[in-house]
This record gives structure tokens, C-alpha cells and sequence, in this order.
């Protein structure tokens, strides 16, 4: 369940990101057919413009896509590690106690005989 949790929160990281970009081109390509319109630029200059403008801003996208997941997933690692010690140490304190109860019995029976 835990390891559904945390894919659910890597695909919600994912999908921020390429909403991010999908936004971006969209400002891209409104900007750039604003600047055609006022003839700051030709038609033909806005395309290779629009290209290159998304093509970087993908590139951009999948370097933070690629750095969160990699933040994640290592917290997620230590996270799991600091559970599984703690899990660990919960253990030990709990056969020490039976171990004691265990110790208290036997001592209340050599009591009885």
C-alpha cells in the first residue's frame, strides 16, 4: 500500500510538470503570434521561434521533472530506512520486555516449589 502511495505521489509530480509545459507552450505560441501580428517578426521567424522556445522549455521541464523525482525518491528511501529502524529498535524493546516477563515466571515458579 505504502509503495502505491508513493508512485501516486510521483505521478502527481509528473503531471504538475507537464501541466507546467503545457501552459508554457501555450503562453509561447500566444506571445510569438502576437509579436507576427505586429509584424515585429515574419511568420516564418515565429515558427523556428515557437520550435525552439518549446523544445527548451520540454528540456527545462524534464531537467525539474527529473530533479524532483530524484529528491523524492531519496527521501522516500530515507525515510523507509529511518521506519525500518525504528520498526527495529520497537522489536528489540519489545523481546527485552518478554524476555523479562518470561524471567518473572520463572521466578514466581521456583517460588511455588
Amino acid at each position: 500500500m505504502e509503495k502505491i502511495k508513493k508512485m501516486g505521489l510521483l505521478g502527481a509530480t509528473a503531471l504538475i510538470g507537464a501541466g507546467l509545459a503545457a501552459m508554457s507552450e501555450e503562453r509561447i505560441r500566444e506571445f510569438v503570434k502576437a509579436r507576427v501580428k505586429e509584424g515585429a517578426i515574419s511568420k516564418e521567424e515565429g515558427k523556428v521561434l515557437v520550435e525552439e522556445l518549446v523544445s527548451e522549455t520540454r528540456k527545462q521541464r524534464l531537467n525539474l521533472e527529473k530533479n524532483v523525482v530524484e529528491k523524492l525518491h531519496n527521501t522516500l528511501q530515507t525515510a523507509d530506512k529511518e521506519l525500518a529502524d525504528y520498526a527495529d529498535s520497537i522489536d528489540e524493546m519489545k523481546i527485552r520486555e518478554l524476555e523479562g516477563e518470561l524471567e518473572k515466571m520463572k521466578s514466581l515458579r521456583k517460588g511455588d516449589k
